[in-house]
């Protein structure tokens, strides 16, 4: 048989979306599911979920990442993924710009034709963003040319 019905109290009910389902129904002594299923019946965000607005969205990229976290109370690793899925560079904190290199397709198209360090220097760019670029767009990276194996 089934186990009996929980009985939200309104403690519980203010508590979710404080902590991990998994926390609380370990706490309650029932299962991560029907903590989740109570949550989102009642459009509670999980723990963790931020809230983007205009606001916070405007300002990626225009402050340092370890900045907006702190002033947000989030997570650094939230920001830095909500600014990479947005396609916005971060900024250099070192000389307050933009880091990032913009790829143009033609630039994309050489990455993996030759070594990395090849493409950087043709590029002017450092080894590690063209060994990022290419890794991060899952292009394998360039083999040297063997000569043909000779025949006796």
């Amino acid at each position: 048989m089934g186990r009996a019905s929980l009985q939200w109290t309104d403690e519980m009910l203010a508590a979710l979306g404080t902590d991990k389902d998994a926390v609380l129904a370990e706490r309650w002594g029932t299962s991560a599911k029907t903590v989740n299923l109570k949550r989102n019946s009642l459009g509670i965000a999980a723990f963790g979920h931020v809230a983007w607005t205009p606001e916070m969205l405007a300002a990626l990229g225009q402050e340092s990442d370890a900045s907006l976290a702190t002033q947000w109370g989030i997570s650094k690793a939230s920001v830095v993924a909500k600014r990479g899925s947005l396609g916005i560079a971060p900024l250099d904190s070192s000389r307050g710009k933009h880091s990032q290199h913009s790829w143009q397709p033609n630039e994309v198209m050489l990455l993996g034709t030759a070594s990395d360090a090849d493409v950087a220097t043709q590029l002017g760019l450092t080894v590690a963003a063209v060994r990022n670029a290419r890794m991060a767009r899952g292009i394998a990276p360039a083999r040297p040319q063997k000569p043909p194996i000779a025949k006796s």
